[in-house]
């Protein structure tokens, strides 16, 4: 505990430091005293000492912490739970979506990479809690696509029955006051957001973005995400492809759309879809992991990935009353997943995992 503050420490790993983390990290420093470790891994060859230096920060902290948290399984999650075991410092691990995923034909997954699966999964299988964002992290049948040599039950039990670590899912939560239309929007419009590399073009589905600008040239498509270096396929005349704008920016940007598509091949629970929708965009999405539940009855699903079905599902949504779906698509977040949700069950776990029996 923290005399100056009364407040219980709290250790937080984190290989990315996107909006979701932010967000969760402020969440939790309403009621602990956080101290952040950024895994910033950029070449393969720092690992070993980005390790290194979480050893320290970890043997420097987590003997007076009362939990860890750790986003993703991975190399960073490994030393959390172990060290947490011989300092009886409860650990929680957050799944978000490439940790529970293996997928050989495009190269995705943690468990397709041999010592980055070792490590998720001891991770997955040694902490003291799991928070997978959505229920099919956990197990679930993938049936979006079918290709040689990809497993057809996803989740880390699908993929390892035999883990028995207790979960929780908790979905993650979004502010509607920040994330709110504003401006006009211009019809037949369609934005997909993605940080772009090779292997990005297939599992976010980039290439049913590009074939369905072919077929309705009518309209605009816009990717935002470029980095640096890019290569791609053919990019049809109707597609604008910008570089990432700040998060501050993007509830003006989301605003400007009519559709927003994901037709990702996996995900965990993407939170552009959902800024997206309080925005007032009406979604396209695919029939993967946590994009069903959230879109519901807001938006349109795509069940396999299928050009021709896809298309049918454009014209649809082009003939639809996209106001009232984008006003619908709003209320669904708002209702589903609201920030002060996941503050409560964050706090909630973290009570759990601070019990006697748990230490």
């Amino acid at each position: 505990m923290d005399p100056g503050t009364g407040r219980k420490k709290l250790v937080y790993c984190t290989n990315v430091m996107s909006s979701f983390v932010r967000n969760d990290v402020e969440l939790l420093r309403t009621r602990f005293d956080v101290s952040v470790f950024h895994f910033a891994v950029g070449r393969k060859i720092s690992t070993p000492l980005l390790l290194l230096r979480q050893f320290f920060f970890l043997v420097t902290r987590l003997p007076r912490s009362a939990v860890s948290v750790t986003q993703f399984a991975g190399y960073h999650s490994l030393l959390p739970v172990l060290l947490g075991r011989l300092f009886r410092v409860p650990s929680l691990v957050v799944l978000g979506g490439t940790d529970c995923a293996r997928f050989p034909s495009i190269g995705y997954g943690d468990h397709t990479r041999r010592l980055l699966g070792w490590f998720s999964l001891r991770s997955i299988a040694n902490a003291t809690h799991l928070s997978p964002v959505d229920g099919s992290l956990v197990e679930c049948e993938y049936v979006y696509t079918r290709s040689e040599g990809d497993p057809p039950r996803q989740g880390y039990k699908g993929l390892f029955p035999w883990v028995d670590t207790p979960h929780t899912t908790l979905a993650y939560g979004y502010d509607d006051d920040r994330f709110r239309p504003q401006g006009g929007r211009e019809p037949g419009t369609f934005l997909t957001v993605s940080r772009m590399s090779g292997p990005n073009i297939q599992r976010k589905g980039i290439d049913l973005f590009f074939a369905m600008a072919l077929r309705f040239p009518q309209c605009k498509f816009t990717l935002l995400g470029d980095v640096p270096g890019m290569k791609y396929p053919p990019v049809p005349p109707n597609v604008t492809i910008l570089r990432t704008v700040p998060y501050e920016e993007l509830p003006a940007y989301y605003s400007r759309f009519t559709f927003y598509m994901q037709l990702s091949m996996w995900e965990g629970f993407p939170s552009a879809p959902c800024e997206a929708m309080l925005c007032g965009c009406v979604p396209i999405v695919s029939r993967v992991a946590a994009l069903p539940a959230i879109v519901g009855d807001a938006g349109f699903i795509l069940d396999h990935k299928d050009p021709e079905a896809l298309a049918i599902l454009m014209g649809q949504a082009l003939l639809a009353d996209t106001e009232r779906m984008g006003e619908q698509a709003r209320n669904r977040i708002r209702t589903h997943y609201p920030q002060e949700t996941r503050k409560k069950l964050l706090h909630l776990i973290g009570s759990e995992l601070m019990a006697p029996g748990n230490r």
